[in-house]
C-alpha cells in the first residue's frame, strides 16, 4: 500500500507541474518561447524518461532523451546532431548500459510482489520456489521452464510439455513469438514472465487457461485476440517487468 500511495503521489504532482508549466509558458511567463504541441510531447517523454528509470530501462532512458534531444533541437543548439546522430547514439548508449549493468537489472527485476492464492510473494521469492529455469531450450526435451532471450532479431518456440510451470521471455528491440497451444499444467498456478524492451510478444494461449494479466501498463500495448476464453482450466499469471512495446495473447 505504501508503494502505492507513493506511485500515485508522485504521477499526480508531476502531472501537475506538468500543467503549470504548460500554462505559464503559454503566457510567455518563461523566456524560452515553446510552442503548445512541442511541450506537451516534451512533457510525455519527460514522463518517460522517469518510468524507464524506475524501473533500470537503459533503452528507454536513452530513447527518451534522445527524442527530446531531437524535439528541441533548435534551443539546445544541436541540430547538426538531429535525428540519426542522436538515435545513433541512443542505441549505441543503452546497449552499452545494458551489458555493463545486466547483474544489477536481474537484481531489480525481482523486486516487487506477486499475489498468488490470496498470499502475496515477492518476486525473488517466487522465483526460488520454482525450479531453476534452463539456460537453452530444445524442443525434444518438453522443459517444465522455458526460457527465451532475444535482442534485436526474432524467435518462435513451441512449448510441449506436459508439465508447465513458469516461461520466461525475455525482449530487447525484437519480436517473440510462443506457442502455448500443445502445454499442459499439472501444477498451478503456471506463471509467463516477459521482461525487457520495446519490442512485440505474441503468445498463442489455449482459451481454457485461466489467464491473470499482471504486467505494467505503462507504454505497453495489451490485446487479447482470437477465440473467446473460457477460462475453466489451470490459473496462469502473466507478469513481469516488460515496457515499451505490445503484447498480444491469442486465445486458441
Amino acid at each position: 500500500m505504501k508503494k502505492y500511495n507513493w506511485h500515485n503521489w508522485f504521477w499526480g504532482l508531476f502531472f501537475l507541474v506538468c500543467a503549470g508549466v504548460l500554462v505559464t509558458t503559454q503566457l510567455g511567463m518563461f523566456t524560452i518561447n515553446i510552442s503548445f504541441w512541442p511541450l506537451v510531447w516534451g512533457l510525455i517523454l519527460v514522463a518517460a524518461f522517469l518510468k524507464s528509470l524506475a524501473s533500470l530501462s537503459f533503452i528507454g532512458m536513452a530513447f527518451s532523451l534522445s527524442f527530446l534531444g531531437i524535439l528541441f533541437a533548435q534551443p539546445l543548439g544541436i541540430e547538426r546532431l538531429v535525428p540519426w546522430t542522436l538515435l545513433g547514439a541512443a542505441a549505441l548508449i543503452s546497449i552499452g548500459l545494458e551489458l555493463i549493468f545486466r547483474p544489477v537489472k536481474a537484481k531489480h527485476e525481482h523486486h516487487g510482489t506477486l499475489v498468488v492464492n490470496d498470499t502475496s510473494y515477492s518476486l525473488g521469492d517466487w522465483h526460488k520456489a520454482n525450479k531453476e529455469i534452463k539456460k537453452t531450450y530444445q524442443e525434444d526435451d518438453s522443459p517444465t521452464n522455458l526460457e527465451v532471450s532475444v535482442r534485436m532479431g526474432s524467435a518462435v518456440r513451441y512449448v510441449n510439455t506436459t508439465d508447465f510451470r513458469h516461461a520466461r521471455i525475455r525482449v530487447n528491440m525484437g519480436e517473440v513469438k510462443v506457442y502455448f497451444d500443445k502445454a499442459q499444467i499439472t501444477t498451478e498456478p503456471a506463471t509467463i514472465e516477459l521482461l525487457g524492451q520495446i519490442g512485440d510478444v505474441d503468445l498463442y494461449i489455449p482459451k481454457e487457461w485461466n489467464l491473470q494479466p499482471k504486467l505494467p501498463t505503462f507504454a505497453v500495448d495489451y490485446a487479447e485476440k482470437g477465440e473467446t476464453p473460457v477460462p475453466s482450466g489451470p490459473e496462469v499469471l502473466l507478469t513481469g517487468n516488460f515496457h515499451v512495446g505490445d503484447v498480444t495473447v491469442h486465445y486458441i
